[in-house]
């Protein structure tokens, strides 16, 4: 391991939860709000924030992939993770940023998150 492994992996976890954190309040805020809180949810203040945290989610994802060594082949949970991400930023992407919410792009893209981040905790896809 590297010397930075265990701050990698804190920083790694706060900003997950800093992502899931703010793509479920804008979700929230598409659905329930106001048209002035759907515009704070497309501010593109807001917007940067959240591009910011996702940029540095993955760049703090690569370097942990890289000194750990894992590979998406050979640790199944892990290839499983990386579609299961890219689905979710598929149905994120329609779900939120059309001028109409799209709530089963929304669900979707939740399931997928929640089937990521048990990956990443458990580090298994199929029990057993």
């Amino acid at each position: 391991m590297t010397w930075y492994y265990t701050q990698m992996v804190q920083w790694h976890v706060w900003l997950a939860w800093c992502s899931v954190g703010l793509f479920f309040v804008r979700g929230l805020l598409f659905q329930f709000g106001t048209p002035q809180l759907q515009g704070i949810a497309k501010d593109a203040r807001l917007l940067v924030v959240v591009f910011s945290v996702n940029a540095c989610l993955v760049v703090t994802g690569l370097a942990l992939w890289g000194a750990i060594g894992y590979h998406p082949v050979r640790n199944g949970w892990l290839g499983v993770k990386l579609v299961a991400l890219i689905g979710y930023v598929a149905c994120g992407h329609w779900a939120l940023s059309q001028v109409r919410f799209h709530l089963i792009g929304y669900l979707t893209a939740l399931a997928l998150l929640a089937l990521a981040m048990d990956l990443s905790i458990n580090r298994q896809f199929l029990p057993g």
